[in-house]
């Protein structure tokens, strides 16, 4: 992945890239919770959200058959559509005004906005699904030097001019990887990712990932979790999974704690 950047309006190592979104959606009011507490503490912070539950919904409501392949929803035109409204629209409007009612001066994108993430179709299994190619985040420097908090939908510019489904979490780490983020955390529904005997993993690296990927430890929405947050590792920032009932979670994380999952910065 090729990044673009400007490259002096964002302090290296401070930005914290925070994912909200699948299956949080329901939870709205706590992934709000936890935006304001950074926002409020000074963090300088980008929001990547989701949807999933929302476009299957919508899908649903359009007769539209929802499969995933890999942890990657299948996307026809028509799903495609639908996620693109959904995303780009009621989720990341909805999600903005709730910011903007608190008091943080939020700026709702998406990924197509200002050309910030080109992509590649990802496998033709997937249809209209982008994996991310380049990244320009200087629009997003922008705001976070401005005082912002950019809140992106996942979408992206294909080869041609299309518009591609991305991933949110796939476009969390791009996003972090591209803007040299001090950490990537994913705030969901779980607490971390789990071994076969439910118990946590307090550290993950790549060589002990791949290996969980590949005995099936790792599988369906865990997948572009761990690969975002090792994108994020090996660009030289920590990552995490933690749970949004863990409210300080974050800023335990950024002060040194192991909480939930920590993908530590991949020395080079």
């Amino acid at each position: 992945m090729k990044r673009k950047r400007t490259g002096d309006t964002v302090t290296a190592r401070e930005v914290v890239v925070l994912k909200v979104g699948g299956s949080v959606a329901g939870e709205g009011d706590a992934a709000v919770d936890a935006i304001v507490s950074l926002h409020d503490a000074g963090r300088p912070l980008v929001v990547v959200h989701g949807g999933g539950p929302q476009i299957g919904e919508w899908s649903e409501r359009f007769g539209l058959a929802t499969r995933f392949v890999r942890g990657l929803r299948v996307t026809d035109e028509p799903t495609r559509d639908v996620a693109l409204a959904v995303l780009g629209g009621l989720a990341n409007k909805t999600l903005v005004a709730a910011l903007l009612a608190r008091g943080v001066p939020a700026v709702g994108l998406s990924g197509v906005d200002g050309g910030m993430l080109r992509a590649e179709r990802e496998d033709p299994e997937l249809g209209l699904v982008g994996r991310v190619t380049l990244v320009d985040s200087s629009l997003l420097e922008d705001l976070v030097a401005g005082g912002r908090v950019a809140v992106i939908a996942p979408a992206a510019i294909g080869p041609h001019g299309e518009v591609l489904n991305v991933n949110g979490d796939t476009a969390a780490g791009a996003v972090a990887a591209s803007l040299g983020a001090r950490l990537l955390a994913f705030v969901t529904d779980v607490p971390g990712v789990r071994g076969r005997d439910g118990r946590i993993f307090s550290t993950l690296d790549r060589d002990r990932s791949k290996a969980l990927v590949d005995d099936g430890t790792i599988e369906g929405g865990m997948l572009p979790k761990v690969e975002a947050c090792l994108v994020a590792a090996g660009a030289g920032g920590d990552a995490a999974i933690l749970s949004l009932r863990d409210a300080d979670a974050v800023e335990r994380v950024l002060a040194g704690e192991r909480v939930g999952t920590v993908f530590p910065a991949e020395v080079a």
